[in-house]
């Protein structure tokens, strides 16, 4: 690589689920940083970064010295953006100015060489689980953060940890069905964007789907989440276009 040039432009990662009872996933996403500090240009963190978020005055020892590699790696050159997922939408200020990363709204569109790209969580496309959609749009009204953000830390850490024992118990095969995107969804809204490129994550099932909508035919790429294999997937300006580029064991 010739010195002072990034062999990527841009990396997406999403639904980590970082979770301090798991080492093996933290010593993995250093791992990762390690590696994209001399690598890219720029990260983009799609959401559920975290397994669960309460909110900012939740941060202690640990997710702070997650905000802290994160600084590194601006601090480094390297530009970080972060969308929230269903599980971390809490994230505010206070850990983004800790991490140095910059806060996307969902969805947002980013350019990329040539192309308009439709960044999302992906959660919005998932319109057979109405439960979820309820749930969403509840929980993303300014006036629900500032009211739940009110209640008391505890109150709000036994309300999160409730809400992600009952996910896990009602994790079915008609569940993952539900949780899937629709395509209808999803052309709509590189009609209302004039995209053709999406990439999100959520359903944590990594692949590329070519299909047809009002705006012509587009691409939707699905994001690893980071349970066993995570697979990365980068731009570059040789490309001009997304792709996967394998787990992250290829890339220490």
């Amino acid at each position: 690589m010739v010195e002072g040039l990034k062999t990527y432009k841009a990396l997406f990662i999403s639904d980590l689920h970082l979770h301090p009872d798991d080492k093996r996933l933290g010593e993995l996403f250093d791992r990762f940083l390690k590696w994209a500090t001399e690598n890219t240009e720029s990260l983009y963190i799609l959401g559920d970064f975290f397994h669960a978020w309460a909110g900012d005055d939740a941060t202690d020892a640990w997710s702070a010295s997650i905000a802290r590699q994160i600084k590194r790696l601006t601090q480094a050159g390297v530009a970080c953006y972060f969308m929230p997922g269903n599980r971390d939408f809490l994230i505010g200020d206070h850990f983004s100015a800790l991490a140095g990363w910059t806060l996307l709204p969902d969805p947002c569109v980013q350019q990329f060489g040539e192309h308009r790209v439709l960044l999302t969580h992906g959660d919005r496309y998932c319109t057979r689980d109405v439960k979820h959609q309820c749930f969403r749009r509840l929980t993303r009204g300014w006036w629900f953060r500032q009211a739940f953000l009110k209640l008391s830390l505890q109150r709000r850490q036994t309300w999160v940890n409730q809400l992600r024992r009952y996910r896990q118990l009602h994790h079915t095969q008609e569940a993952a069905y539900r949780k899937d995107v629709t395509q209808q969804a999803v052309s709509k809204d590189c009609a209302r964007y004039h995209v053709q490129t999406v990439i999100h994550g959520h359903t944590h099932r990594p692949m590329c789907v070519q299909s047809s909508g009002s705006q012509g035919v587009y691409k939707r790429y699905v994001l690893s989440d980071w349970d066993d294999t995570p697979t990365i997937l980068g731009y570059n300006t040789t490309l001009d276009e997304p792709f996967y580029m394998g787990d992250l064991s290829c890339h220490d």
